[in-house]
């Protein structure tokens, strides 16, 4: 299987971590509990995930790298969290992983071999083509829910994401690359660094001179113990937002919002606990708190 990272542009979409298995025929592959193949674009459609990086009330995100252009040459960077506490977010990044797509029959299908690297900037992310038909669901796993997670980055085959002609998706976004999340022996399911704004001007709502920095990197083994199941669309406990009515040959985007607001609330004391390598309990209670922080978009 050929390894395209190296050749291709850094703010090219890498979405997919695929095992490297001698012989696998595709970059991806979808396990299904009914015998419902999809063998022609008539009879399959194709699903995409589009994430926000989201705190609270305000959809983030910047220039390139990861680095939100906010950071500098603006007078208010920061947003207010679910405990009413300003921050900001330099780095905000986690692995999806074990997707399945749940339909209104219940049958869910598994996307194997699909793996993503959400980063602050990045949100569309191609996931498989898929039978058609009513889909009401979506489950996954922040991390890596397989053996991936001890294999150095130089040994993995991250492959560049293709539309439905083959051509590289090139969205102008900066997609993170999977080194950054390596910590020299496996890989982090989550990394979040940012700053707290601490000081009187910042809670009057002025411009912050005395930010804490913060810094929480989430073991893969933590965070994979979560699963993620959205809720059931066309139900109150989705807003009442309509199903996915997936049709031959159509494509689909589940707009999700991923809120580091709500996600950081697991933390009451930001100033005195902002490092999970001194408070290494930090990361369990973060890893806890990871099924408040997804939702619909719409």
């Amino acid at each position: 299987m050929k390894n395209y990272t190296k050749a291709i542009p850094r703010s090219i979409y890498v979405a997919f971590i695929c095992s490297l298995i001698i012989g696998m025929g595709s970059i991806s592959s979808c396990h299904k509990t009914s015998n419902n193949n999809p063998s022609s674009s008539g009879d399959s459609c194709t699903f995409l995930f589009h994430l926000h990086t989201q705190i609270i009330d305000s959809t983030i995100g910047g220039n390139v790298d990861g680095y939100d252009s906010n950071t500098t040459g603006s007078a208010n960077p920061w947003y207010l969290d679910g405990l009413n506490r300003r921050i900001e977010l330099f780095v905000p990044q986690f692995f999806i992983s074990n997707i399945m797509l749940v339909k209104s029959d219940n049958t869910m299908i598994k996307l194997s071999n699909v793996v993503l690297l959400k980063g602050l900037d990045s949100e569309d992310y191609y996931m498989c083509k898929v039978p058609t038909g009513t889909y009401v669901s979506a489950m996954f796993t922040v991390g890596l829910a397989n053996a991936d997670s001890n294999m150095a980055p130089t040994m993995m085959d991250f492959l560049t994401n293709t539309n439905l002609t083959g051509s590289l998706l090139t969205y102008n976004q900066a997609y993170p690359l999977e080194g950054t999340m390596w910590n020299g022996s496996d890989y982090f399911g989550m990394k979040i660094i940012g700053a707290y704004d601490t000081s009187a001007a910042g809670a009057a709502g002025g411009t912050a001179v005395n930010p804490i920095p913060f810094t929480f990197n989430i073991p893969n083994s933590l965070t994979i113990a979560q699963t993620i199941a959205l809720p059931t669309r066309g139900t109150a406990a989705a807003d009442n937002y309509p199903v996915y009515v997936a049709t031959g040959g159509s494509t689909n985007y589940i707009h999700v919002l991923c809120d580091y607001g709500k996600l950081l609330t697991a933390i009451v004391n930001l100033k005195a606990n902002n490092s999970t390598s001194t408070m290494p309990s930090l990361a369990d209670s973060l890893a806890n708190n990871l099924p408040n922080m997804f939702r619909y978009e719409q």
